[in-house]
């Protein structure tokens, strides 16, 4: 039996590329230095400091970078000599990686110091003769991405079923921006020390993928209140949380956002119906860090208070209030899940009517299904959609999708819309299967698909054990305690290789296989292709040849997976992206890709059971 995958609407692309990098809303972001190791086909990696040793001498080329003032390697033919770079810079950071390595680096190398004067020297030149690498500084600095890295032998191998997937490269069907991946929290988030700039751990993690944007709201926004001046906490706190919000919690948000350079959708109180405190909440948040405010969203699935009908007058005196504080934009209706036509689609008519250009974006609530119910299980995750939903279904993710990016496009939304809050299961995940390699490869599928039907991005949500109620939260990315990170969850390792892809345009992609559980995406990033291949079978490998509509010079891959091999249940510790776990300092130690082979316009990737694939190409 052979199993074709297409769910893409392409002429519903209309609105999804909008980045809100592109919006036109400066963020109050700091600097820091973008660190690439290796070639020229790195993905969008996170900010970081370059991490460097006063004094280093290396026998390398290849794709090691080794500090020193920073002398770097970059493999292309085939070197066979000895290369020693002796450079005495300035320390610039601290060099918290380990380790050596070796390979068979090909091309020209070129080592660039900077000296005790400030000064820099270049040496560039063909090396020949067998090369090894020896180096201290081969690990990552926290919240610094590696590049792509030389590709070295090796990588998965095994039986399978086999699976055609074709590229079409003139065939655009979406778009991903660099702010298309970002976090989601309950307003509670604000009252305990947690987003802080202080919080180095987190502000690595972040930075780790690049400058993802915030959700501030959830549940708790609608039992949160304004409290006007007064002091944030301390110390990183945990139960029972705050619920009146404070000057104080808002400096230190707005300081979070600008260690991270990451821009935020702020939540306010709908619930209690006074737009005075929330337009006085928006006030303060707009002067403190407005550039760093994507818009204001009210409430949270205000749907459960009644029809939209009963409700718009409410929302629209709050709206007037938090429009009142100068640059102040709005976003909505962070619809709950099944609601994209009940809600979403007349708030939008009326309140583009009404706003005008003042509402830049849509919010809308996906879950896969509801936990401790029959439908929270591995095979509900092990495709993109619900099993059983129709493309047209309001319950299922292309219908919601597809509603969304017509209620966007119809009225001219800027910013399209986002899934402002998606996960696994809604009531916080289902122990067992949220919190395992499942979940990190289901929200692949989810990434891409939303992607595909005119998405501008997405936010996954997560929080801490009593924070909206006192149930457990099994899906969050980042898993925290009283305030400190203690965890790195499977969402995160997809959110990350999702990431690596690179940002650009969403190419057509169709799958022939046996396997129904396996996909495949496409991305055209800023010098190579992307592809991403999902594979969400437990015992079927897949031998998966990519022809990608061009010739191919090149291609290499990274793999997340978890221990032991073929397990959809493996939990967060025993996952690895490229070889390696993600620390919660936010430090990867990556190792190299894969050769992958190469024949005119195909690549040939072996994908292992209960494992993702991320394929580098260059044309």
């Amino acid at each position: 039996m052979t199993y074709a995958r297409r769910y893409v609407t392409p002429a519903l692309f209309a609105v999804a590329g909008t980045s809100l990098v592109n919006a036109a809303l400066t963020g109050c972001q700091g600097s820091a230095a973008s660190t690439y190791l290796g070639g020229n086909n790195g993905g969008s990696g996170g900010s970081g400091s370059t991490a460097t040793t006063t004094m280093t001498t290396s026998t390398d080329t290849g794709a090691g970078t080794t500090a020193g003032g920073s002398s770097s390697s970059a493999g292309g033919g085939t070197p066979t000599g000895t290369d020693t770079n002796s450079d005495t810079g300035t320390p610039t950071g601290t060099d918290t990686g380990s380790g050596s390595d070796t390979g068979t680096p090909t091309g020209t190398d070129t080592g660039a110091a900077t000296g005790a004067d400030g000064g820099t020297t270049t040496s560039t030149g063909m090396t020949t003769g067998t090369m090894t690498s020896t180096s201290t500084s081969t690990g990552a600095s926290a919240g610094t991405t590696p590049g792509w890295g030389t590709p070295v032998a090796g990588g998965p191998t095994g039986m399978g079923v086999t699976a055609t997937v074709t590229v079409s490269p003139g065939m655009t069907v979406g778009n991903v921006g660099t702010d298309y991946v970002g976090f989601s929290y309950e307003k509670t988030h604000i009252t305990n020390d947690s987003l802080n700039s202080t919080n180095k751990d987190l502000v690595a993690l972040y930075k780790l993928i690049g400058s993802p944007p915030i959700r501030l709201g959830a549940d708790d926004v609608d039992n949160c209140n304004w409290g006007g001046t007064g002091t944030a906490p301390t110390a990183p706190a945990g139960q029972p949380f705050s619920k009146t919000i404070t000057t104080g919690m808002v400096d230190d948000l707005c300081s979070f956002l600008g260690a991270t350079g990451g821009k935020i959708i702020y939540g306010v109180n709908f619930k209690s119906d006074n737009p005075t405190a929330s337009g006085a909440e928006a006030a303060y948040a707009q002067g403190k860090c407005g550039s760093s405010i994507i818009g204001y969203e009210i409430g949270n699935e205000i749907n459960r208070y009644g029809t939209w009908a009963s409700l718009q007058s409410e929302w629209e005196s709050i709206a007037t209030q938090v429009v009142a504080a100068p640059g102040a934009l709005l976003v909505g209706p962070a619809a709950g899940g099944g609601d994209a036509q009940s809600l979403a689609t007349p708030f939008a008519a009326a309140e583009s009517a009404k706003f005008g250009s003042k509402l830049v974006l849509l919010t809308m609530h996906y879950y896969a299904g509801t936990a401790n119910t029959n439908t929270a299980t591995v095979a509900t995750l092990q495709t993109p959609d619900r099993p059983g939903e129709s493309p047209t279904s309001q319950a299922g993710l292309i219908g919601t999708d597809s509603t969304m990016n017509t209620a966007a496009t119809a009225n001219k939304i800027s910013m399209g819309y986002r899934l402002g809050e998606v996960n696994t299961f809604s009531g916080h995940g289902q122990m067992g299967v949220s919190d395992t390699l499942i979940a990190g490869l289901w929200i692949l599928d989810m990434m891409f698909v939303t992607a595909e039907n005119g998405g501008s991005g997405v936010n996954l949500h997560g929080g801490e054990t009593g924070m909206d109620g006192s149930r457990n939260f099994y899906y969050e990315p980042i898993m925290e305690t009283n305030g400190v990170v203690v965890g790195v969850q499977p969402d995160y390792y997809g959110m990350l290789l999702f990431t690596l892809a690179g940002a650009g345009p969403v190419l057509s992609t169709n799958v022939t296989s046996s396997n129904p559980n396996f996909t495949a995406y496409t991305i055209k990033a800023n010098g190579f292709v992307s592809v991403v291949l999902d594979n969400k079978n437990a015992t079927s490998g897949v031998n998966a040849t990519v022809d990608l509509g061009a010739a191919v010079s090149s291609a290499s891959a990274i793999y997340l997976e978890g221990t032991p091999a073929g397990d959809l249940t493996a939990a967060a510790t025993a996952l690895t992206l490229a070889g390696a776990p993600v620390s919660t300092a936010g430090v990867w130690n990556r190792n190299p890709p894969y050769t992958q082979t190469t024949s005119g316009n195909t690549v040939s990737v072996y994908v292992p059971p209960a494992s993702a694939a991320l394929v580098h190409v260059l044309e």
